[in-house]
């Protein structure tokens, strides 16, 4: 098969058509060189250069020095039709470069001549600085063996590494006219105050037989397969989120465990795993969290689930097939960790720790109080310790300290921001806040900064019946987040009646008294349960966290600010501690919230409807900024897990952290207001059984932008009249990471007139008549290129 070649100062360096024109192709016939023929694009051959490479596919050209020859005059003639750069060096079109030209196996990328490293699949096969030009390699082949779970249903193309081209200095970005030396500064800001969330995927039936679609737990979000077909699970497949379900009221017992995937725009299961009934068997309890990472230190991430009646803890691997089952204990909120450093992962639940390979205990707890645990370095000697809502244990599982405070919910944040982290604490059975911190100074090496806080605030507990637990108790697990943009970590949490947010440093100033110390109040229903949790995100990166929070029959979002409603949607629910989360899941480079809900309660919706499973929220307009692709956990604090599932070794303590110290929020990755821009160029595919057309679509912006752009193919300038061609727009059918693109082709086995002799020209649209999507282009004026439909040496 013929094969037609793009130039590659045009398709590698996206040189544009004024530099095409400026290096006219002219001959003297008499260009000689004392190294090796470069070769032509589609004509010339290396022929006697000093033991010089000929090039693909040539046959009759004159000869061309490695590197070029110089003395021609910019614009006139030179060689055997080669081109005579703007710095005065004859060369072959295909290795003329800027004002260079590329010598033996160099190809010019954007703007300079370099050597093609290795063989890739993605970008994370090559060096660090190093992107995959898939233009250098093979394109995608036939559909995978897995029945199509890659993305497109291909196998994946194949490339080489380039160096990852230069950022733009300020004020030296090219202009539209200029051949592309550098990647410019790639940005898009939403407005700020258009908050519009929309449903954007649902999985469950509120009415669906014995209410089995059922969630009343967090699920947690997570890479568990290659989409990607790279070989590699990594933060660039398509997350998993992983939840429980159970039927009619029995939310205690049997739970199925189901993984599901948003797959083109589309939400897949991908599998199910339920323990069974039989006599003896620990069922997976629907009611309690689950966590996921890896945890075997075997590529690729695995789930951990407690199960009832024995509180023992369950691993499954990827696919849903179990892998361990652990001793009786007590199970609640699992958490991943390293503790003690060794490359090797623990499973901490409240009564153990567990081998994360094995399941074995490696050592057992008494948290006291019925306390879940979360994980942090709380003594400040770089290694992490166990928390629980009154005590710390190291992590070998010794004691460190014991406050004798009772309560149940932990969570870690430094409230004064002075490297010492408090313990938030909620004593559910009496509606109250507590804070404690590590102080080797105190008798007991501990010291209480506050007890006594109401978390009803100025709220009635006579808003739920009497003897509910919203009347008796309240207080579900803790947030930690800048609420209102100071600077200082404030502490929020939800009860019976309200959801209540309480000032970072007021709460650390012992002249405040606690009443003062609240922040804002909103009142809420969760009169069964009263312990439910909360996430925090900011959607707008304008520095102001939002709440996301979900009660008996709505899901809420407020202003960190000042609590202010900014939306709220019927979610019914007969609530446990579970919490809606927030978390990029269908990789669009976007934030969305995941939340579950249930019909077996007597809660409805105002029109007497009922929500069950598990609903996908994103903006209307596209405008919430990116987050990370991970939630892994009930005690999610950011530094506890990368993006791919791997826990860290060496866990940084999230409170030190730049823009952290935090805990059940997710934030944005460096460069949150990055876009996308998206460029083509346009060349015939010839010589094969059928001719057709290839747009080669790259992502020239700063932020991935995912597959099923449309590309459309146009002859004659559809601006003035040009019209589609049989069988456009064609989808990308990969996710494109900044500088990498994709050859979309469009067949066309029967050219209409004007495309074979070139008589009219090409045209395509990049993004066009595309469906709606949430990703926005920093810049929208490159998206349509033009080029001729002409294969070198006559029609195809």
């Amino acid at each position: 098969m013929r094969h037609h070649r793009i130039r590659f100062f045009a398709f590698v360096a996206l040189g544009v058509p004024a530099l095409a024109a400026a290096l006219a192709s002219c001959g003297d016939g008499n260009s000689t060189g004392s190294g090796a023929s470069a070769g032509a694009s589609a004509g010339g051959n290396g022929g006697a250069g000093g033991g010089g490479q000929g090039g693909e596919g040539g046959e009759g050209g004159d000869l061309f020095g490695d590197g070029g020859t110089t003395g021609c005059t910019p614009g006139e003639a030179c060689g055997d039709g080669g081109v005579c750069t703007p710095g005065g060096v004859c060369c072959t079109e295909d290795k003329a470069c800027g004002s260079a030209c590329c010598g033996g196996d160099e190809v010019c990328s954007f703007q300079q001549c370099v050597t093609p490293g290795a063989t890739c699949i993605d970008a994370t096969e090559c060096p660090e600085g190093s992107y995959c030009e898939y233009a250098l390699g093979e394109p995608s082949g036939m559909p995978d063996g897995g029945g199509g779970s890659c993305q497109g249903g291909v196998t994946p193309a194949t490339g080489k590494c380039l160096p990852q081209p230069p950022e733009c200095a300020p004020g030296m970005e090219p202009g539209p006219n200029d051949p592309i030396t550098c990647l410019a500064k790639c940005e898009y800001k939403p407005p700020v105050g258009q908050f519009e969330p929309v449903l954007k995927y649902a999985w469950g039936d509120p009415v669906a037989p014995s209410t089995q679609d059922s969630v009343m737990m967090a699920p947690i979000v997570v890479q568990l397969d290659d989409d990607t077909c790279d070989g590699v699970v990594d933060e660039r497949d398509i997350p998993e989120i992983v939840f429980s379900t159970f039927q009619t009221n029995k939310y205690n017992e049997n739970g199925t465990l189901h993984a599901i995937s948003i797959i083109n725009g589309q939400v897949v299961e991908k599998w199910t795993a339920n323990a069974g009934v039989e006599a003896g068997v620990s069922q997976n309890h629907p009611g309690r969290s689950i966590a996921a990472g890896n945890i075997d230190g075997v590529p690729g991430n695995e789930i951990v689930v407690c199960t009832v009646p024995e509180g023992r803890a369950r691993a499954y691997d990827a696919t849903g097939k179990e892998l361990w089952l652990s001793a009786p204990g007590t199970c609640g909120m699992p958490s991943l960790a390293d503790l003690d450093q060794d490359g090797d992962v623990e499973v901490v639940v409240e009564s153990q720790i567990l081998d994360g390979k094995t399941g074995a205990t490696v050592a057992t707890l008494n948290p006291a109080n019925a306390s879940n645990v979360v994980v942090s370095d709380m003594d400040g000697d770089g290694k992490l310790d166990i928390v629980a809502a009154s005590r710390i244990f190291k992590g070998d599982g010794t004691l460190l300290v014991d406050a004798g405070i009772i309560a149940s919910f932990p969570a870690v944040g430094d409230l004064d921001k002075d490297g010492v982290p408090e313990v938030i604490a909620v004593y559910n059975n009496n509606h109250e806040l507590r804070i404690w911190r590590v102080d080797p100074n105190e008798p007991g090496g501990f010291k209480i900064i506050r007890t006594g806080i109401d978390i009803n605030g100025t709220l009635d507990p006579a808003l739920c019946p009497t003897n509910s637990s919203g009347y008796v108790r309240g207080g579900g697990p803790p947030t930690v987040a800048d609420f209102n943009g100071d600077g200082v970590p404030d502490v929020a949490l939800a009860g019976g009646v309200g959801y209540a947010v309480f000032d970072g440093k007021k709460l650390m100033d012992p002249a405040i008294p606690n009443p003062e110390t609240l922040l804002w109040i909103r009142q809420t229903q969760d009169c069964s349960s009263a312990s439910t949790g909360s996430s925090v995100f900011d959607f707008e990166g304008d520095g102001k966290a939002e709440v996301v929070y979900a009660d008996e029959k709505m899901m809420h979002v407020y202003s960190g600010t000042d609590g202010a409603v900014l939306y709220e949607t019927c979610n019914t629910n007969g609530t446990l501690q579970e919490y809606p989360l927030v978390a990029d899941v269908d990789n669009d480079g976007q934030a969305d919230i995941v939340v579950v809900s249930n019909s077996y309660s007597g809660f409805t919706c105002a029109d007497g409807s009922k929500t069950a499973g598990v609903r996908i929220f994103g903006d209307k307009n596209g405008n919430w900024v990116r987050t990370r692709r991970v939630w892994n956990q009930h005690a999610y604090h950011v530094t506890n897990v990368e993006e791919d599932g791997t826990i860290p070794t060496v866990e940084l303590p999230n409170y030190k952290q730049p823009k952290l110290n935090n805990f059940r929020q997710n934030v944005q990755p460096a460069g949150e207001f990055s876009a996308p821009d998206l460029v083509a160029t346009v060349f015939p595919a010839c010589g094969g059984p059928t001719y057709g057309l290839v747009a080669r679509v790259r992502n020239i912006g700063e932020a991935s932008v995912p597959s099923g752009v449309n590309i459309g193919f146009y002859l004659d300038d559809p601006a003035n009249g040009g019209v589609a061609l049989p069988g456009s727009p064609v989808a990308t059918t990969k996710v494109l990471y900044p500088a990498e693109a994709e050859d979309v082709l469009l067949p066309l086995p029967a050219p209409p007139p004007g495309v074979l002799d070139g008589s009219k020209p090409i045209f395509v649209i990049v993004d066009d008549q595309s469906p709606p999507h949430a990703w926005h282009e920093c810049r929208t004026d490159n998206n349509t290129a033009q080029g001729s439909g002409v294969c070198e040496g006559g029609p195809n």
